[in-house]
């Protein structure tokens, strides 16, 4: 695996990355070559291989935060729900914080959607791969920034307002960025601005 990197943030000290297969290797698999199951699972392994070679990329393993977009915010919202030292052998507090971008927290929608013949979604895939269904009981020390675009569909707003009530609720730092006149594909650009609100969320995030 390598990593690539995007410069948004590092005007500020903060490496924003994204891990991939070795030349000749694909990227992250997706829907219908693996499952949700198995996509959820290359998620979660990249995110523990990233923890065990941090130095090798000069990156502070104790400073990981994972963000991602759309399908992407899905993982981060289950990334978050990762058991790390049992399932890796890693700290219990890997990951420091979660940004999901325009997330997809409540899969049942996209049964009756056009997606379905590629997501091949069933009952029991629908309520272990939605994050919304399974925030722990007690998020005290895991804060959360939440955004989506004030152009995107209701359902996109919805699922990341309802997410940000649940995490809230037991007891995470969260905070809503509603990002007016973007919509669900330019809600992500901000990343690529060092000025943005969003990089500055973040960066708020990670100082605590």
């Amino acid at each position: 695996m390598e990593l690539d990197y995007q410069q948004g943030m590092e005007p500020y000290g903060a490496r924003t990355c994204t891990a991939r297969r070795n030349r000749g290797g694909d990227q992250l698999h997706l829907c219908p070559k693996a499952s949700i199951d198995e996509i959820i699972r290359q998620s979660r392994a990249a995110v523990a291989w990233l923890y065990r070679n941090a130095q090798r990329y000069n990156v502070d393993p104790d400073r990981i935060y994972v963000a991602g977009h759309s399908a992407g915010g899905h993982q981060v919202g289950m990334i978050a729900l990762t058991d790390w030292q049992a399932d890796y052998g890693l700290p219990p507090d890997l990951v420091k914080g979660d940004v999901p971008v325009s997330g997809l927290f409540d899969l049942t929608p996209f049964r009756y959607s056009w997606l379905q013949p590629k997501l091949q979604l069933d009952h029991d895939t629908i309520f272990r791969q939605s994050p919304l269904f399974h925030v722990p009981t007690d998020t005290s020390r895991f804060p959360l920034v939440i955004t989506v675009g004030g152009d995107e569909p209701p359902d996109f707003q919805r699922q990341s307002t309802a997410f940000a009530d649940a995490w809230r609720a037991a007891g995470a730092q969260v905070r809503q960025l509603d990002q007016h006149n973007c919509n669900h594909f330019t809600a992500v650009a901000g990343f690529e601005d060092p000025e943005s609100r969003l990089v500055q969320a973040v960066l708020e995030l990670m100082d605590g």
